[in-house]
């Protein structure tokens, strides 16, 4: 049996570009069968609407009494069907934030009502349309938007998916 001329004095580019190749392939192979089964992420979407039902040219300022009005948009990426409550606040000019609890014991903001649906997987929706009236004029008078989802457990408050629109009210 003769030697191979090619390993006498190390590797040939031949056998280099064929080691790289199949590194290659290997590592290529991986990132898709990774990527093919890892579970995708829970997420929803959820963001406030225009009147026309837009992410864009929102009310800013009203007069006493006038309605303001807007949708939320709810997108579920919860790899399950789940309910979904959007809780309707109005809130004064003295509202703090605190978003892990919510505003719901803020003595500055009124609950006002709320819609709910079931939504599948991969599922969007847009309410009805929300109407809020302010009955004092101020700066900073607020639509405050929660996301709620019925668990197992009760209703839970999703403390990232809340929103505000700020209006002047004169």
């Amino acid at each position: 049996m003769s030697e191979d001329p090619e390993w006498k004095d190390g590797l040939s580019l031949n056998k280099i570009t064929r080691i790289v190749l199949l590194a290659g392939i290997i590592v290529v192979s991986g990132a898709m069968v990774y990527t093919l089964t890892r579970p995708e992420e829970e997420d929803v979407l959820f963001f406030i609407l225009n009147e026309d039902q837009v992410m864009k040219d929102y009310p800013v300022n009203a007069s006493v009494n006038q309605n303001v009005s807007v949708h939320a948009f709810v997108e579920n990426h919860l790899q399950r069907s789940a309910e979904f409550a959007v809780r309707v606040y109005r809130g004064n000019s003295n509202l703090t934030h605190n978003i892990s609890i919510g505003v719901e014991h803020n003595s500055y903001a009124t609950y006002l009502f709320n819609y709910t649906k079931i939504l599948e997987n991969e599922v969007s929706w847009i309410t009805p349309k929300i109407n809020v009236s302010f009955p004092i004029a101020g700066p900073d008078q607020q639509v405050i938007l929660e996301l709620w989802v019925n668990t197992d457990f009760g209703w839970r408050f999703l403390p990232e998916y809340i929103t505000f629109l700020r209006i002047e009210v004169y």
